[in-house]
């Protein structure tokens, strides 16, 4: 009687520990979760790059010429005076800080700057231009570059399409012990990450191919509101400053956590092959 009594002792907290396969379910879910908020956010926010302006390289390059530069709000905007377009009142074109995503492009102003800019005839325009809504008619880009834009797009929508569709059939693969479901999971969020890793490639190469040659610049307006046109201060484009920002940095890290969420998972369907999770919890 007290050997069966000792042995059941024993046996009871063997019985209630929780298997590693649980923990192996907690650590995946938590880490997908994770891949997911980052990709999501990066894809969703507009803080891919940043376009400046070089006040050194913008006084160079107006040296000599008919145009004469005066910057304001502490330097942050650059105002463009062309004799010959206020001859033929063509408007006037300022050189602004932006900042923009897959399909965004923001002035980096607030609207309390924008109102004291309207004191020297700053042009009405929205804070905000969608690329999904299509290009502005005033932006002069090149049909390459459009195409790689509209690339981008596309694949950023399929990696959100993915990543919603593979986290409905992870749960349905998890709650319903089902192990086809889960390894297709684990391809999707596989497929995810390829997807955003092509939209990240994209954005870099977008770029670099846009660099100036020979002095001129490919004619992109990234940077530059102008009320009619921006000719007159095209000589001016090869002064910008594209500096990546903190939204291409979390989508970097959204890939990398993907990619590893999509290990995990396919690892995740031979475990519950052979070592069913529901049973173990039971």
């Amino acid at each position: 009687m007290e050997t069966t009594s000792t042995g059941a002792d024993e046996d009871a907290p063997w019985h209630c520990a929780v298997p590693p396969s649980v923990f192996f379910l907690l650590g995946t879910l938590v880490l997908t979760a994770c891949a997911t908020a980052m990709l999501c956010g990066a894809i969703m926010t507009d803080h891919w790059e940043e376009v400046t302006w070089d006040e050194r390289e913008l006084k160079r390059l107006s040296n000599g010429t008919e145009v004469e530069l005066e910057f304001i709000l502490d330097r942050k905007v650059v105002r463009v005076l062309n004799r010959e377009a206020f001859r033929k009142k063509r408007g006037t074109t300022f050189l602004v800080p932006m900042h923009g995503g897959i399909w965004t492009l923001c002035v980096s102003l607030n609207e309390e700057e924008i109102g004291l800019l309207d004191q020297v005839d700053f042009p009405k325009i929205p804070q905000c231009v969608n690329y999904l809504s299509g290009p502005p008619k005033t932006e002069p880009r090149p049909d390459w570059q459009h195409r790689m834009q509209n690339l981008s797009i596309s694949c950023a929508l399929v990696c959100l399409i993915i990543l919603g569709t593979a986290a409905l059939v992870g749960a349905f693969g998890v709650c319903q012990h089902q192990i086809s479901a889960v390894l297709v999971t684990g391809v999707m969020y596989l497929l995810a990450a390829s997807f955003a890793l092509f939209t990240l490639t994209i954005i870099h190469f977008k770029r670099v191919q846009s660099k100036p040659r020979l002095g001129v610049d490919d004619g992109t307006a990234d940077g530059v509101v102008s009320s009619s046109s921006a000719r007159g201060a095209e000589h001016l484009f090869s002064a910008r400053v594209f500096t990546t920002s903190w939204s291409l940095d979390l989508g970097w890290g959204g890939v990398v956590l993907t990619a590893m969420a999509s290990v995990l998972w396919m690892l995740l369907s031979k475990i519950m092959r052979f070592n069913p999770i529901q049973t173990s919890i039971n």
